[in-house]
């Protein structure tokens, strides 16, 4: 581990923690939710990647947004990449689709 890295405390829930949100401009369903004390990855890039908002603590976060799996995605990789249908045209979530309340 590189000293410039930094741990998130492990007593604090992932919802304490503010997030930026980047969204993929090709796959606009796939969200990068990196907390504000942690550096970009590499992979976002403008051409690709844009910024879509910030998560702040206490806030309602997107559809598709997990806080246990934050935890764990930020604490091994140091973001969360997360799957947000809502967010796309067209798509439907499984519980519309089976409920039928579409």
């Amino acid at each position: 581990m590189t000293a410039d890295r930094h741990i998130l405390p492990r007593a604090a829930e992932a919802h304490e923690y503010a997030y930026n949100l980047f969204r993929n401009k090709q796959r606009p369903e796939i969200v990068c939710a990196v907390p504000e004390v942690r550096p970009v990855p590499h992979f976002i890039d403008p051409e690709q990647w844009t910024f879509e908002q910030p998560l702040r603590p206490l806030e309602a976060p997107p559809p598709g947004f997990d806080s246990k799996a934050a935890y764990a995605g930020v604490r091994f990789n140091g973001f969360y990449l997360f799957h947000a249908l809502a967010a796309a045209p067209g798509f439907r979530t499984a519980f519309e689709l089976v409920s039928g309340t579409l």
